[in-house]
């Protein structure tokens, strides 16, 4: 069968990770002759791809994130019942009844248990139906999925904990990285990048990078900062914010990959993630990073080659930027630590998952 269904509320590039990736596997299929339909309420796709794409168009209705997603779902099904079952559904999103399910947002079961909220008002919201119905319907993807594809072996763990009755259906098929966009050869460049924008040669630099502050962990990194030396300087890039001397707020950035280049370190404190985006865009750049224990992509780090893995205890994440900074780290052992793992070396890994289905 050549007719793949991709399912997203939003494919396509400039409009997230998980959207940058769903668009990924649009044009690799796409380059491997296959019929490609994206069942989305928006999309974002260069004009000369656009007109190889089906686009099915989603209405966008409801307030806030629960209605949002059972809006989606319902109009989603409408506009699939109008269709002639040619295809296969992949769905890089909680859909049910997917043949091919993609992990690549978090398993809201161990989500839950992460929030960084007091442990009374945790328990009570656990008990509220928005996570009901999450759970309820994060439950019925795993189930009715045909195979569930996990970005990295970390996740196949948490199921094993968390749904032991669906790992007989997982496959891990490592997510890619575009090596032409970041690669170290931009690091030549150090210093120029720095002129462009006004930032100390002699400082260090440490980049966060993450639309999403809380999950991602910028308010510990903001609590243990003030403790390291004052040359050392923060650059959150992905949500606006007020800047200080120290800390500079970028908002969205375009050309992510200069910022990579400058910077000498990326910190990742994550409370949970299936696999950052972030945690490959920085070791291909040739910057050292250091993530959590909760990040899916920690199998790919070497502490004291290619970065550190902190068990976001405060004192564990200090420890770790102080090892940074005095720690001569390799441009090309972080990037070589990587170069296997390309877009299409994973579109591969699903090509081989759909054979058969």
């Amino acid at each position: 069968m050549k007719h793949v269904v991709i399912v997203r509320p939003k494919v396509g590039f400039g409009l997230g990770g998980a959207e940058t990736h769903a668009g990924m596997i649009a044009l690799k299929l796409l380059e491997r002759g296959y019929k490609v339909s994206v069942l989305a309420q928006e999309i974002s796709f260069p004009k000369e791809i656009l007109g190889e794409i089906n686009f099915l168009q989603v209405k966008k209705r409801g307030r806030g994130s629960l209605l949002k997603y059972l809006f989606f779902l319902k109009e989603a099904n409408r506009v699939l019942e109008s269709l002639k079952k040619d295809y296969l559904l992949l769905s890089p999103f909680r859909f049910p009844k997917a043949d091919l399910l993609i992990l690549c947002d978090p398993l809201f079961k161990f989500w839950l248990k992460q929030r960084p909220l007091p442990r009374i008002i945790k328990e009570i919201s656990n008990l509220g139906i928005r996570a009901r119905v999450f759970l309820k319907h994060e439950e019925l993807c795993l189930r009715s999925a045909k195979r569930i594809i996990a970005l990295f072996s970390p996740t196949v763990e948490l199921l094993e904990n968390l749904y032991p009755e669906v790992v007989h259906k997982v496959a891990v098929c490592h997510m890619g990285i575009d090596h032409k966009r970041f690669n170290p050869e931009l690091k030549k460049q150090k210093n120029a990048l720095r002129e462009k924008y006004r930032l100390d040669p002699k400082d260090f630099i440490i980049l966060f990078v993450g639309n999403e502050p809380r999950r991602k962990g910028l308010s510990l990194l903001l609590e243990v900062f003030p403790k390291l030396p004052e040359n050392v300087k923060l650059l959150i890039a992905g949500i606006q914010g007020k800047s200080q001397k120290r800390i500079v707020y970028l908002g969205k950035v375009q050309n992510i990959e200069e910022f990579y280049a400058l910077s000498d370190l990326v910190v990742l404190p994550s409370l949970y993630d299936p696999g950052a985006l972030t945690t490959l865009e920085a070791l291909a750049s040739g910057t050292p990073i250091i993530t959590s224990v909760f990040d899916g992509a920690k199998e790919f780090i070497k502490e004291g080659v290619n970065g550190w893995i902190t068990t976001l205890e405060k004192e564990d994440l200090l420890q770790k930027m102080h090892l940074a900074m005095k720690t001569k780290i390799s441009e090309e052992a972080c990037s070589q630590s990587i170069s296997h793992l390309t877009w299409d070396s994973y579109v591969d890994c699903l090509v081989s998952q759909m054979e058969g289905l």
